[in-house]
């Protein structure tokens, strides 16, 4: 790790607090990053690099100002540190690139050969995929590994350090047959030191994603209207991300943007529904042990069996709101500053089999995997694509159904949740609040006890 003084970074605060604020730091991040796409059975393309640069921020009152460098020569930090407050009285916040934006290279010989077998496991597990069925008529795959080692040094007095290995592929095919043409996709990722290969093997996933693709090309028209819709744990935790997870950020709540603001202590949800922020479980592609502002990662209870308990917090909300700093501050690199994010967010395990949630169904819409969607933050409206869907009769799993959405508002279902079961699943994903990091999501078999369905059949 290619580190500048931690002595220096204090030299840059004093700078910075000398012009008058409430708290500084500087974040140094170094990043190597290898990248590949393999479409169609052919590699389409493949970078790596390192990225390196200093962000150097302070804080006063309820304004952020900011600098970014990738130019680390000790001249141009200092000079950036003394004009922090220059020309940004009414923006709050300035970004200044220095020494030029980072571009990933052409992947060198030498990583080319370290990355060759995954790249031919791409390559043939595609193969395989188009070989499964003359109805797949796409393939896309894609890996991605970050190693990123941060220091951050700040007004308190406190130097913290972090190492994380990120890694993750993702897998795609599309199936046509006639004028229908269906999607299916899975992204395994963790974080550490083991293989995501070897924790999720390629193999059996692919093929799984090119038969759900090819399957769905028989499914019957969606129905549509109201019906209790259940939520499998293997659909992960997309609805309680996207649809309720946001508006437990504080920076939100201080904006007073979000439905759940001035609510702590309230019910917002049926008893049955807890829901928790995790950074420090281990492995997951949300974990960390130290967040973007130097905070301890940390599980903090959102909701308690149906009672708003604590918001997500960063350090300037944390100030403004008076709340606890839950080590929710993150950034996707020392080009953003950092702003209250989720980790890995689920919906605690109940005690009910998946089974015997089906079984209490006798007319409704089985969702298995969930596509993308939209979602209003500031009310929780939102309407989600269903990826893998299944009509229930009389407690049994019936044909598949292709085409639906589900629409409705988060905190509504939060209150509709009637059912819970015991098989919670963490999918990896990437948050775009702003900018994008690593998040898992998860969730048990949930019932729901009226969605909106939006469909072609009846």
């Amino acid at each position: 790790m290619s580190v500048l003084d931690p002595a220096f970074f204090y030299k840059l605060i004093d700078i910075m607090m000398s012009q008058g604020g409430d708290y500084a730091d500087c974040y140094f991040e170094e990043d190597d990053l290898v990248a590949a796409t393999v479409e169609n059975n052919r590699i389409k393309s493949i970078k790596s690099g390192r990225d390196q640069g200093v962000h150097l921020r302070l804080i006063k009152g309820d304004k952020t100002f900011s600098a970014v460098a990738s130019d680390l020569s000790h001249h141009n930090l200092e000079q950036l540190a003394q004009g922090m407050l220059f020309d940004s009285v009414e923006t709050g916040s300035r970004i200044l690139p220095m020494g030029g934006i980072f571009v990933l290279d052409s992947l060198t010989p030498i990583i080319l050969d370290n990355q060759k077998n995954v790249l031919n496991n791409l390559i043939e597990t595609s193969r395989q995929m188009f070989a499964s069925s003359s109805s797949i008529i796409q393939v896309s795959m894609n890996y991605f590994e970050s190693k990123k080692q941060i220091r951050l040094v700040n007004s308190l007095g406190q130097v913290r350090e972090d190492a994380r290995r990120y890694e993750r592929y993702t897998v795609a095919a599309i199936a046509s047959e006639g004028s229908v043409v269906q999607t299916a996709y899975e992204g395994p990722g963790l974080t550490g030191n083991d293989s995501v290969f070897k924790s999720f093997p390629i193999e059996p996933i692919a093929q799984s994603v090119a038969q759900r693709a090819v399957k769905m090309l028989s499914a019957d028209p969606a129905p549509s209207g109201k019906m209790p819709v259940i939520l499998m744990g293997v659909a992960g935790g997309t609805m309680i991300h996207e649809a309720c997870g946001h508006g437990f950020e504080a920076d939100f709540i201080y904006k007073d943007t979000s439905i759940f603001a001035g609510k702590q202590g309230q019910e917002v949800a049926s008893p049955l529904v807890t829901v928790i922020d995790d950074a420090t479980l281990p492995h997951l592609f949300g974990s960390y042990s130290v967040d973007d502002e130097g905070v301890d990662a940390s599980s903090t209870v959102m909701i308690n069996k149906g009672v708003l308990k604590d918001y997500l917090t960063d350090r300037l909300s944390a100030k403004l709101l008076d709340l606890p700093l839950s080590g929710n501050g993150r950034r996707e690199s020392y080009q953003s500053k950092p702003v209250p994010r989720m980790s890995n967010t689920f919906i605690e395990n109940g005690d009910e089999s998946p089974d015997a949630i089906i079984d209490s169904v006798s007319d409704g819409l089985l969702v298995k995997r969930m596509g993308g969607g939209q979602v209003n933050i500031t009310n929780g409206d939102f309407i989600f694509e269903v990826m893998e869907g299944y009509r229930i009769k009389n407690g049994k799993i019936d044909k598949p159904i292709r085409g639906a959405s589900l629409i409705g508002n988060g905190p509504q279902v939060l209150w509709d949740i009637d059912r819970v079961g015991n098989d919670k699943v963490f999918i990896p994903g990437i948050c775009g609040k702003y900018d994008s990091v690593p998040v898992g999501d998860a969730q048990p078999t949930i019932r729901i006890k009226e969605l909106t369905i939006g469909g072609q059949g009846s």
